[in-house]
């Protein structure tokens, strides 16, 4: 009897209390419990508070201070150049290749995500369906995307060369083109070259990230609307696509973000010639920071793009916030 009492004392609601408590003593901290807890929280967040600080947040600090100078070599080694306001905004706002380049990233990114999303979401559906060596295809369809874009760039400069390129082999042997044609020689050509690598090298990310979306729709479901009636086109777009809604707008985000920095594929294909015609806002910004070494007028261009590309992020979470909203009326 006396043993079971002493069983009891130690599995008794004061021994389960202190069991369950938590396992790291916070008495050692000045103030309330609740006051501890919220100092043990921010010391969590301290490391990563830290390294966006150091990683982010200054370079973007110095990246706005560089675009309001006159940031040269001389400045370079003084650290800091002449104030000139948004002096370096206005000469590039009135630049006829930044106008150029503009039209052209807005171009380029349109065409780039809306291809990469068509043939990369068509290839999803087809991967989705259960064939021989179906594992296989999805391994190998990676290739392009884990093929560093200067690789990409170099070949498709030879397949797009105007003396032996196979792009004009392939038209002339269909009798398409009578002579060889100047793809990168030329303005508008560059930059469809330039769109259609860079559609070859997004398609797998494309396909990948839809593909895991397809595997989450439930099979009963397209199975119930079989029975009921509904045929192919009609379960993909009734049935689908609304369930795909939350990962489709994430790839189209990221497409958009990816694609409209993208630098690697303009400076191997064409270097954002000829004369300027197929240069990026990209392309454009490395071409007066390290090309004519007017750091100034470079990092302005940047900005630019960089305020697009976070347009594009506040659009994403605007919408996602109302699908999220729409999604719990439901």
């Amino acid at each position: 009897m006396v043993v079971s009492k002493q069983t009891a004392s130690v599995t008794g609601p004061g021994r389960t209390h202190r069991a369950t408590g938590s396992p790291f003593s916070l008495r050692f901290l000045p103030g309330g419990r609740r006051a501890r807890e919220r100092l043990v929280f921010l010391a969590f967040l301290l490391p990563a508070t830290i390294y966006i600080v150091l990683f982010f947040g200054y370079p973007l600090y110095q990246d706005i201070t560089i675009s309001f100078q006159n940031y040269g070599f001389s400045a370079v080694v003084a650290g800091h150049g002449p104030y000139v306001g948004f002096a370096n905004y206005s000469a590039m706002l009135k630049s006829g290749v930044t106008i150029r380049a503009l039209i052209n990233t807005v171009v380029f990114t349109v065409a780039s995500v809306f291809f990469q999303f068509l043939i990369g979401f068509a290839m999803a559906v087809y991967l989705n369906r259960k064939f021989a060596f179906s594992g296989l295809l999805q391994r190998l369809i990676l290739i392009p995307w884990v093929m560093p874009l200067v690789i990409t760039g170099t070949m498709f400069s030879l397949i797009f060369s105007t003396s032996n390129g196979l792009a004009n082999e392939l038209l002339q042997g269909a009798g398409l083109i009578h002579s060889p044609v100047g793809w990168l020689t030329s303005g508008d050509l560059a930059v469809l070259a330039i769109i259609i690598a860079n559609i070859w090298a997004g398609i797998p990310f494309n396909a990948i990230l839809l593909y895991s979306g397809l595997q989450d729709i439930p099979e009963d479901q397209l199975e119930a609307a079989k029975v009921d009636g509904a045929n192919a086109w009609q379960r993909f777009f009734k049935i689908t696509v609304p369930s795909m809604r939350p990962v489709i707008l994430i790839v189209l985000m990221l497409g958009v973000v990816y694609t409209a920095k993208v630098f690697d594929l303009v400076v191997v294909l064409t270097n954002g010639g000829p004369d300027n015609e197929s240069q990026l806002m990209s392309s454009w910004a490395y071409t007066q920071a390290f090309g004519l070494f007017n750091f100034g007028t470079g990092t302005a261009v940047g900005n630019i793009l960089l305020v697009f590309c976070l347009l594009v992020g506040v659009i994403y979470l605007r919408v996602s916030k109302d699908e999220a909203g729409a999604g719990a009326m439901r």
